[in-house]
């Protein structure tokens, strides 16, 4: 290969990340040291989503419902309530659940807890917190280098740990990633990005595209995707 050809193909990967870099959804990394509290970097309120237990009531699929103070755990990315005895509990078999109203914030569950931020009936806009912990390793020089290997929640995490401080024993560092999802139809989700909003208005496929590439849409912004649904429940 001539050197102007590799360095065309040199151009063209160079595009190409840089291209699958402008889609990639932002992570927020932040490191814990060992001995500080793993759940203050969770949330401003620690490992949960509200500040406090709140009213709530769960809709199951067979139509029934329940009802009691609720939280949503970031930790667990599960939701939690206080049961009579005043012991926090996780709600048990949550693939039974259509649905859960937390005082006026509404989730989803499909294979994990979607938190509504966006209502437009039969189609919504939903958000879903993605966690992963990985160890800091210590490198070259006794410098400290990010660990490859992910470190899973479920492994450092018991139910003994819920209500108490997690305290670490070695650097961690937290990526955090806000992900939206399009709910539409029943039980119907997609990722909202462009593949997902043509795949949910697939008999408006030109016109969506159009509109996206016409409004230079960021997947990653909230008021973008508001927009972005708007349009396509208007269309005809």
């Amino acid at each position: 290969m001539t050197m102007p050809g590799k360095a065309a193909m040199a151009c063209c990967i160079l595009m190409l990340v840089f291209s699958n870099s402008m889609v990639a959804q932002p992570i927020e990394k932040i490191t814990v040291k060992s001995g500080e509290d793993l759940s203050e970097v969770l949330s401003a309120y620690g490992m949960y989503r509200f500040p406090a237990f709140k009213d709530g009531t769960v809709i199951f699929r067979n139509g029934s419902n329940a009802g009691g103070k609720m939280n949503y755990n970031i930790f667990l990315q599960l939701i939690q309530f206080i049961d009579p005895k005043g012991d926090t509990l996780v709600i048990s078999n949550p693939e039974t659940i259509d649905s859960v109203y937390i005082d006026s914030s509404l989730f989803y569950y499909n294979k994990g807890y979607f938190q509504v931020v966006a209502d437009y009936g039969n189609c919504k806009l939903a958000l879903k917190q993605k966690i992963e912990f990985r160890p800091v390793k210590i490198g070259a020089m006794g410098l400290p280098s990010n660990g490859t290997s992910g470190l899973s929640y479920e492994s450092i995490s018991t139910y003994h740990v819920i209500n108490s401080r997690l305290t670490l024993n070695e650097d961690i560092i937290v990526l955090k990633q806000n992900i939206y999802y399009l709910f539409y139809k029943k039980y119907r989700d997609e990722k909202a990005n462009r593949q997902g909003f043509l795949l949910a208005f697939a008999g408006h496929k030109d016109e969506v595209d159009a509109f996206i590439r016409a409004n230079r849409i960021n997947f990653d912004s909230l008021p973008d995707l508001k927009k972005l649904t708007e349009f396509c429940l208007g269309l005809k």
